[in-house]
């Protein structure tokens, strides 16, 4: 099930190699955004992202960024390398700590089950995403995270 999320350990890489990235623990959250920055950010419909906790995550090499600010009002910085232009991963200040990594750099994407799909309001018909899990038009309200529980 989407809901249960496995322990991950993979690495990943840009294009040109200049910046990896590895992850080792279980996902927060899997998601798939279709808003228009992650389409814009992409060069397609959506991106497929897993949020990890900081710990989890260990980038090596330089990466530039890029803010904007969401819908909801939160800034969401993006990271890349320089040298290529591969998205590595985003942080966003409604989740301080957290890494969100796109699963596509990553070497192994195989564990990846989405849990939600954001923003359809947004997606084009020639997208087809996944709908055996729950769709928001939009971004849904931020549910605890398991830190913040209990």
């Amino acid at each position: 099930m989407a809901d249960q999320a496995q322990e991950v350990a993979t690495d990943g890489r840009c294009l040109c190699s200049a910046v990896t990235i590895a992850v080792k623990g279980k996902p927060v959250r899997m998601a798939q955004c279709h808003c228009r920055d992650c389409q814009r950010a992409s060069s397609t419909g959506h991106l497929s992202n897993a949020i990890f906790e900081g710990p989890d995550v260990t980038v090596s090499g330089d990466t530039n960024s890029f803010t904007v600010i969401t819908d909801s009002g939160s800034r969401y910085t993006r990271h890349f390398c320089p040298r290529c232009g591969s998205l590595m991963f985003g942080t966003n200040t409604r989740r301080p700590g957290m890494f969100i990594v796109p699963v596509g750099i990553l070497d192994d994407s195989s564990w990846f089950a989405p849990q939600l799909v954001l923003f359809t309001r947004s997606r084009p018909a020639w997208d087809i995403t996944t709908d055996e899990v729950t769709n928001y038009a939009t971004s849904p309200p931020l549910p605890p995270l398991p830190a913040d529980e209990g």
